[in-house]
């Protein structure tokens, strides 16, 4: 018989060591998928740049931001980041991004993060999740429609 290794995922409040290394990361991995949905390098540098510098002004001690590193039997694996906004009398959580080290995709690992994560957001007293994928991430539409998120809005564009 094969001895099944149960997963203990956590996430943990990002500490400020972490977070200088998740933000170039992250803010990297933001722009080139905003090129990859058609703009140009510098549109999506411009908007990346704006983006953190607007949301993150004081790190991890931005208003209304949390940034959890996921861990899994401690060892690191990958980022959550949470944000709440919203008019003060429909607050949300909208999450910005959510990363995992390739090696532990397709594990459920992030489905289990993204679970966690909605015990921190009624902890927050809010009702709803938001989040924004793009078009091309078959993979993250798959797991969030698998966890209950329902299409919003929805952008097309044909290339010539």
């Amino acid at each position: 018989m094969e001895l099944q290794v149960v997963s203990a995922v956590l996430l943990v409040p990002m500490n400020e060591a972490e977070y200088v290394i998740w933000r170039a990361k992250s803010e990297t991995n933001y722009r080139d998928e905003i090129v990859k949905n058609g703009a140009t390098l510098t549109e999506a540098q411009k908007k990346a740049d704006e983006d953190f510098a607007r949301l993150l002004p004081e790190g991890l001690k931005s208003k209304d931001q949390y940034i959890f590193s996921i861990k899994d039997h401690n060892d690191w694996v990958g980022t959550l980041w949470l944000g709440v906004k919203g008019a003060p009398d429909n607050r949300k959580g909208y999450i910005y991004d959510i990363v995992l080290n390739e090696e532990t995709r397709g594990k459920g690992i992030g489905k289990k993060a993204m679970i966690l994560l909605e015990d921190e957001v009624r902890k927050l007293g809010l009702r709803h999740i938001g989040l924004h994928v793009f078009g091309h991430n078959k993979v993250a539409r798959a797991l969030y429609e698998s966890l209950g998120y329902e299409i919003t809005n929805l952008n097309m564009e044909k290339t010539l």
